[in-house]
């Protein structure tokens, strides 16, 4: 009997296949997790927008979609639109980007122009590029900054007329204090800005750079948005701006200053300023009008006493003017102080 030919077992492809299954899985499952996020990021936004409406504070997000598959939720208006019993505004298109694997960093990017009309106050505003970056833990925000190129801003009300702001640059950067939760640290800078007034103020032409930082407390009673209630509630909660730099450099004038700031029982701003300045001497006698530069000397007097003794970082530019110490400018009920003098003609008026 011939002995049997033994067979050769076909191998088995299965390990072949196996990296294309388990990619398959993969992408089965990225996608039903993206569509999961994607439909609780819509819930999410309804209920926002309900909550919203309840207080008042009506939002409308034209054409709106929801997109950015496979790694990011993309949430995009055509126009956005804003209306409460004392505001309305509008907005051109938007756009809010966050990754999937980074759920609290949100990206956002505005198209103007933005409209406002508030009270007796219409407010319009362009820029050829504004961007803002929100960092969240939860429902509270971690870090907030925007930025805007070449920003313009026109305000229109019976009091002032028309006034325009305009910059080459403008930041602004939020983020509550680690120590005190109550606490907000803000600052705002401006490159090639044009105010109106500042040319009066400070002297020249050039357009200036600015430089803000201070710390708002009682900030969360802010957190409910604008408008004079809200502000009115901030002051009763006892509510300060601590001024940690204001710096203005425009041509060869300089002006550095720190203070804190409030609100008065009479809804005037007061508080105080501390201020080096250089090339700005004759400020005050600009102030009262004085010309036969009584007013001048008097500061410049001021200004010698202020300095002795005093010690003033200067600008590392050896060829930049020196600062010289201000005696402290104060805003005190509805006055302004420059020292001990009292400007005459300056009356503060109420905020709201």
């Amino acid at each position: 009997m011939p002995a049997a030919i033994p067979t050769s077992r076909r191998p088995s492809r299965f390990r072949l296949y196996l990296p294309f299954i388990l990619l398959g899985l993969l992408v089965v499952g990225w996608s039903a997790a993206w569509f999961y996020i994607r439909s609780r990021t819509t819930e999410g936004m309804d209920k926002w927008l309900a909550a919203e409406a309840a207080q008042g504070r009506n939002w409308t997000c034209a054409d709106r979609t929801i997109g950015g598959y496979p790694f990011r939720i993309e949430l995009s208006c055509k126009s956005l639109a804003f209306e409460r019993s004392d505001l309305t505004a509008t907005l051109g298109r938007v756009v809010a980007i966050t990754q999937i694997y980074k759920p609290g960093h949100i990206i956002i990017e505005a198209a103007g122009p933005l409209r406002a009309t508030g009270a007796n106050t219409t407010v319009e505003s362009t820029w050829r590029l504004l961007q803002a970056s929100v960092i969240l833990s939860g429902r509270e925000f971690e870090r907030l900054a925007l930025v805007a190129d070449a920003p313009v801003v026109r305000a229109v009300s019976p009091d002032t007329g028309s006034i325009e702001v305009t910059a080459k640059e403008f930041e602004v950067h939020a983020r509550p204090d680690p120590k005190d939760s109550d606490m907000v640290d803000l600052a705002f800078s401006a490159e090639g800005a044009v105010l109106p007034g500042l040319d009066a103020l400070v002297g020249g032409t050039e357009p200036s750079d600015l430089d803000l930082v201070l710390r708002l407390s009682r900030a969360t009673q802010l957190a409910a948005g604008g408008g004079p209630r809200v502000v009115e509630r901030w002051r009763l909660a006892g509510g300060q701006v601590e001024i940690d730099r204001l710096r203005i450099v425009k041509g060869p004038r300089r002006v550095e200053a720190t203070g804190n700031a409030s609100i008065d029982d009479l809804r005037r701003p007061q508080g105080r300023l501390d201020a080096q300045v250089a090339g700005i001497e004759g400020l005050l006698g600009q102030f009262i009008g004085d010309k036969a530069g009584i007013a001048g000397n008097l500061l410049g007097a001021l200004l010698g006493q202020s300095q002795r003794g005093a010690q003033i970082a200067q600008p590392a530019d050896p060829k930049a003017p020196r600062l010289k110490p201000l005696p402290p400018v104060r805003i005190d009920n509805g006055r302004l102080f420059v020292g001990p003098l009292q400007l005459p003609n300056m009356r503060i008026p109420a905020l709201y």
